[in-house]
């Protein structure tokens, strides 16, 4: 996670949410791992997920047959994701520009809904330390394509006090790879829905950075205002996130 951007009302800060981070994000979809295993073109890549949060990615990589290494900056994730390992997944708190590992320890490195945090030079060279001659860097993101996050984002505003900051708003992974020596870019697509139920997708709110910057006063009644819209829009007790799962990768010159 990019430092500048963590603030001290919260924002950027996930380790207070890790719990409910475990239990309400999803993963992501097959088709964006079976496309990242062919561009690997191994069985068993060595594959460090940066970034890892609690696990969720990082396990599914394991399910797809990787040997995986995670990390992350925040202990409160790392304890989490080391609670829920159902796989040899070594798990370490670790800032993404300083990595415990080798020289060329990697056949892949991965960030899931992650790299806007550190799309930086320093990180960068660090990843390119730790992979092999010409392995691959993966950045995945899930973008909004409907109005799943937006609406919820428009309710939250009024019981937050401050400006919410657009962590994304100078983020261009493709530019960064290109300006740090990453060669062959590209990026595939895949467009999926996300079903929660009204609980669910409060669950999900509340694994937000943003959810944060709510004071404490106020979050009962800012739940209750998002569980009245979530019943309101649910399709037989089903709420939509429409996505474009983006799969970025670049490899390592």
């Amino acid at each position: 996670m990019k430092q500048s951007a963590r603030k001290k009302n919260g924002y950027g800060d996930f380790g207070n949410l890790s719990k409910n981070y475990a239990k309400a994000r999803k993963g992501f979809p097959d088709e964006a791992y079976d496309y990242i295993f062919q561009k690997i073109r191994k069985d068993h890549p060595l594959i460090l997920d940066i970034g890892c949060g609690t696990g969720i990615a990082s396990e599914q990589l394991c399910e797809k047959g990787a040997e995986v290494s995670g990390t992350d900056i925040d202990a409160d994730m790392i304890r989490e994701a080391k609670a829920n390992n159902r796989y040899s997944i070594e798990y370490r708190v670790a800032r993404a520009e300083k990595q415990p590992f080798k020289d060329r320890a990697f056949d892949a490195v991965t960030a899931f809904s992650a790299f806007h945090w550190f799309a930086n030079k320093s990180t960068l060279h660090e990843i390119k330390r730790v992979l092999k001659p010409a392995g691959l860097f993966f950045a995945v993101n899930k973008n909004e394509t409907g109005d799943f996050k937006k609406r919820n984002k428009e309710i939250l505003r009024r019981f937050i006090e401050e400006t919410v900051p657009d962590i994304k708003k100078e983020y261009e992974p493709k530019r960064t790879l290109e300006e740090n020596g990453f060669v062959r870019i590209e990026e595939k697509i895949f467009s999926v829905t996300e079903y929660f139920s009204p609980k669910e997708a409060l669950g999900y709110i509340q694994t937000m950075s943003v959810w944060n910057l709510v004071p404490d006063s106020k979050k009962k009644v800012a739940l209750e205002n998002l569980r009245e819209h979530f019943e309101k829009i649910a399709i037989n007790e089903k709420v939509e996130r429409k996505l474009d799962i983006g799969v970025m990768s670049g490899i390592s010159n």
